[in-house]
């Protein structure tokens, strides 16, 4: 029999499917938030991507690789795409460093919350495995049959 080989799940801002997050734990990718922002914008504007795309003279599918994560575009398609949504390069930029800022200070904060639950966790399993008399052992399934 083959080797069975896991796919990672992959946790996007439309929900599990969506691939423009990565992978679970990474850090997000500059073409990630750069996706989100482009899309984000277009549909704010209630505009199709084949205007925005024919608008910006890139093909309807390359933007929307684009807005999905996949492909990093040139500064030069990036600055025609801003301009067919009616925005400067200077602020999808500013918008992006914000998305990024905002992901990881979630991730800080997340860290901390992990840390925090692990340690709680740590001093219940000691404060339980500790009596006033002493120490002593769990009781498990051996205790009671040693008792019978």
């Amino acid at each position: 029999m083959g080797k069975v080989v896991e796919f990672t799940r992959v946790n996007g801002p439309q929900g599990p499917t969506s691939s423009a997050s990565g992978r679970a734990g990474a850090k997000p990718l500059w073409r990630h938030a750069l996706g989100e922002v482009l899309r984000g914008e277009r549909l704010e504007q209630e505009r199709i991507l084949t205007e925005v795309a024919a608008t910006a003279g890139v093909s309807p599918q390359y933007l929307s690789e684009v807005e999905r994560g996949r492909k990093e575009p040139s500064s030069e398609v990036l600055g025609s795409v801003a301009e067919a949504l009616g925005l400067d390069l200077v602020d999808v930029v500013e918008r992006v460093g914000l998305l990024l800022g905002e992901r990881r200070e979630a991730e800080r904060r997340e860290a901390e919350r992990r840390e925090v639950v692990r340690i709680e966790t740590s001093l219940a399993f000691r404060a339980d495995a500790v009596e006033p008399g002493g120490l002593h052992a769990p009781a498990g399934p051996s205790a009671y049959l040693l008792a019978a």
